[in-house]
């Protein structure tokens, strides 16, 4: 069963957007233990390495590549070289956000009446480009590889709504849609597009702001309180929004395009 599993993601090469930490670190992990060569990327060189030398101590395939997501020219460098080292790209799993302390901004995150809207349409702006710009530009490598998996990461803010989360709606809400068109628009293409939608997940940055590691207003944290309170299969870890990630992009869920899964513990039902 287990070398079955491991074959799933053989000969793959899967790219992880902000994965030197969080979410996207735990994806990482999953993947390469699943066999794919996995690239990590993110903007702090030494922790990228850090998940590199777990990946491999772990006997799995890793490089790391610093990039910008919201940068095209970074972006289109990124996946050339990416094609260049591992000879393709079969996997883009769109984790990194763009600016999560911005997004924690009593300005940007709070009553509606009290929001800073040029902070906000910037922050959806942002938010959405750091998105779809890893994909625009690994999607000439997939297509080369006669198709592939892409997973997008969001809040599930974008499907339940919750007082206060006006930009995070907006932005996910769009990103959901934007799946769902994607897997439309691509599926002749063989390229898989899908989502998956989160509350609190441990050992990630609004976790640790829960914790008093960072900026976070009392309502926001109230908020956040409230989801570990309430939800009956108690906090993901970043490895176990892994576990839905590595599903969503191999060929167990070859049948899937366009769905959005809510990773969130029996919280929400959508």
């Amino acid at each position: 069963m287990e070398a079955q599993m491991l074959s799933n993601l053989a000969g793959k090469v899967a790219l992880v957007t902000g994965s030197t930490g969080g979410i996207g670190r735990g994806a990482a992990l999953r993947l390469a233990a699943l066999g794919a060569t996995v690239v990590v990327t993110g903007r702090t060189p030494h922790k990228g390495e850090a998940v590199v030398a777990q990946i491999r101590d772990g006997g799995g395939k890793s490089i790391f590549i610093a990039g910008d997501v919201l940068s095209k020219p970074h972006m289109d460098a990124l996946c050339a070289r990416v094609a260049e080292a591992c000879g393709g790209l079969d996997i883009v799993v769109a984790n990194a956000g763009g600016n999560d302390d911005e997004a924690r901004s009593p300005q940007v995150r709070g009553p509606f009446g009290d929001l800073d809207l040029a902070r906000v349409t910037a922050l959806i702006g942002d938010a959405t480009t750091a998105k779809l710009l890893p994909v625009q530009s690994a999607l000439p490598y997939m297509l080369k590889r006669g198709g592939g998996s892409v997973v997008f990461v969001t809040s599930e803010g974008g499907r339940v709504p919750t007082s206060g989360q006006t930009a995070v709606a907006t932005f996910s809400g769009g990103l959901i849609m934007a799946t769902k068109v994607l897997a439309k628009e691509l599926a002749r293409e063989n390229v898989r597009v899908n989502c998956v939608a989160v509350t609190v997940v441990r050992d990630t940055p609004s976790w640790q702001a829960m914790q008093g590691a960072g900026a976070m207003s009392a309502h926001h944290k109230q908020q956040y309180e409230k989801i570990e309170a309430m939800s009956p299969l108690g906090l993901a870890s970043p490895q176990d929004i892994g576990a839905v990630i590595a599903f969503l992009a191999s060929s167990d869920s070859r049948y899937v395009t366009g769905a959005t899964l809510s990773a969130t513990g029996g919280l929400t039902f959508s």
